[in-house]
């Protein structure tokens, strides 16, 4: 093992672990080399990276309600059956494995496949949007708007005070990833307006 990195915490989840380990429905263990949170939500049994893929946070710390369980340092939140982003500021969703309960003991197997998130259809007659500001919290604007079916239409507006790399790295991120254009940030109603006019 590299220096500096720990050992992953907890108990080998493929080894199987009691119910009765869960403590407020909450186990963190292990798969092979990677921390793994093993959530009990009512009758169902989850198991999902144990780290925030915001900035690492512990997420066994987090509230889980329902299906969903919210990383305790900026409130990402994250569906448990998926893996998927139920909100921001994260964009990218966790890993999920695969439980399986027998014996009275919960086992963790492999990885399951990850899922593409899921992109509403569009229904609801807005053909545009403009967002003004392409830092962290526009790029996570949207991101969201397109998995609810507004991608199409979205564009992200930068202030020219932004240095060319940042700018650089949020254009490209915001074609990549997101498909929408970007603009520099002249004047907003001269882009606005030009934006909304065109075909």
């Amino acid at each position: 093992m590299a220096q500096g990195q720990a050992a992953p915490s907890g108990p080998d989840l493929t080894q199987g672990v009691p119910l009765s380990d869960l403590v407020n429905g909450r186990l963190v263990g292990h798969v092979g080399k990677e921390e793994v949170l093993l959530v009990r939500s009512g009758s169902n049994l989850f198991a999902i990276d144990a780290h925030c893929s915001h900035y690492h946070g512990p997420l066994a710390d987090g509230i889980v309600t329902g299906e969903t369980v919210r990383c305790p340092w900026h409130h990402a939140s994250f569906d448990l059956r998926s893996g998927e982003v139920a909100r921001a500021p994260a964009l990218s969703p966790v890993e999920c494995w695969n439980v399986q309960q027998r014996a009275g003991k919960i086992f963790v197997s492999e990885k399951r496949a990850q899922q593409r998130p899921r992109q509403a259809a569009t229904k609801h007659g807005v053909g545009r949007i403009i967002i003004v500001g392409g830092g962290a919290a526009g790029f996570a604007a949207a991101e969201m708007l397109r998995r609810r079916g507004f991608g199409a239409g979205i564009m992200i507006l930068l202030r020219r005070s932004i240095g060319p790399i940042c700018r650089r790295t949020i254009l490209q991120g915001a074609r990549q990833r997101i498909g929408c254009r970007s603009a520099r940030m002249g004047s907003i109603a001269r882009t606005a307006s030009s934006y909304f006019s065109m075909r």
